[in-house]
């Protein structure tokens, strides 16, 4: 028997992750590529008739309407951009609820992981989380163990990914799990993907640390981006890393040429100038959310590490006025 997928979209869901997860299942699960649902089969459920736009703009049909969520091995919410008004109808709601109280296990692709948790389905659970919005998911939901130091995760009857390419990555795991790996190397291989990664592989890092190449580096300064408001001692992210402090040092100094403790104030930094350029938060909030006791000293490490006072960053105008009358 086909192990069987039910897809839930949310309104401008991503399409990369959904496709890229269908089309590991589907070239890994028959021979050659013929397209035929022998290992796997899925459908996108949703109310028949009204199409379903993605982020991208492209509409999808639902291929299902709603039905008896046991009839699926696992229900799939595929989220997209971040809205409270991008929720799930009252239709799939229920569907998706019903399957959870059924014990039908439950995978999130990209943002899906807000769907889950909104419905408080991930409490409790690990999640992995994109570090691109591990901030606000955390803030959201503190009773999950979110995390954005791995590619997806799964965690008992509770799966989630990063989104992108780690979508083709969590799919070609259940294909390992239920065909064996050869089939997932085989999809992975077809898609031009290097390789099937595994949950230990970690997500790229922002682009403030292009060089970083270890997997130790690369999961020291996720932890850093996923604790900026309260820090974790550098001693703490090196044996997350089964490495001592000094060992860390020298990989930071050898890839970054600064150490942990330079990098980690280099992303808190970085992140109080994306708040000040894009918020409209007052500077001792900002600083509180970057990890500094107060304004006042974020200010002057901010004047420090950035050539300028948070003041003058946000009101140039003022800054320039200033000089003026000197």
């Amino acid at each position: 028997m086909a192990k069987k997928f039910a897809f839930l979209l949310v309104r401008d869901f991503t399409l990369s992750p959904l496709s890229l997860f269908i089309d590991t299942l589907r070239l890994a699960g028959d021979e050659g590529d013929r397209s035929r649902r022998i290992e796997f089969d899925w459908e996108i459920v949703g109310e028949r008739g009204l199409p379903i736009r993605a982020s991208c703009g492209v509409e999808l049909l639902p291929t299902k309407a709603m039905g008896n969520p046991e009839d699926f091995d696992n229900v799939v919410v595929v989220g997209g951009l971040l809205d409270t008004s991008r929720k799930l109808s009252s239709e799939k709601e229920a569907f998706l609820l019903r399957a959870a109280e059924k014990g039908v296990p439950l995978t999130a692709l990209c943002t899906g992981s807000f769907v889950l948790a909104r419905y408080g389905l991930l409490d409790g659970y690990s999640a992995a989380v994109s570090w691109f919005h591990i901030k606000d998911f955390r803030a959201e939901f503190p009773d999950v163990n979110a995390h954005a130091d791995r590619l997806y995760s799964v965690d008992r009857g509770r799966a989630t990914c990063a989104g992108g390419t780690g979508a083709a990555d969590l799919a070609g795991y259940f294909v390992s799990q239920f065909i064996g790996r050869k089939a997932a190397e085989k999809a992975a291989k077809i898609l031009v993907l290097d390789r099937i990664r595994s949950s230990r592989d970690v997500q790229p890092v922002g682009d403030l640390f292009p060089a970083a190449a270890s997997r130790a580096v690369k999961r020291a300064l996720l932890l850093m981006e996923s604790n900026l408001q309260e820090p974790i001692p550098i001693a703490e992210i090196a044996a997350r890393q089964n490495c001592s402090r000094r060992q860390l040092e020298r990989l930071f100094g050898a890839e970054l040429g600064i150490g942990p403790m330079a990098a980690y104030l280099a992303l808190r930094v970085h992140y109080a100038r994306s708040l000040l350029e894009g918020s409209d938060l007052a500077i001792g909030e900002i600083a509180y959310r970057c990890g500094f006791a107060n304004a006042g000293h974020f200010s002057r490490v901010f004047r420090q590490q950035a050539g300028i006072t948070p003041t003058n960053l946000r009101h140039p105008n003022r800054a320039a006025a200033s000089d003026i009358a000197r």
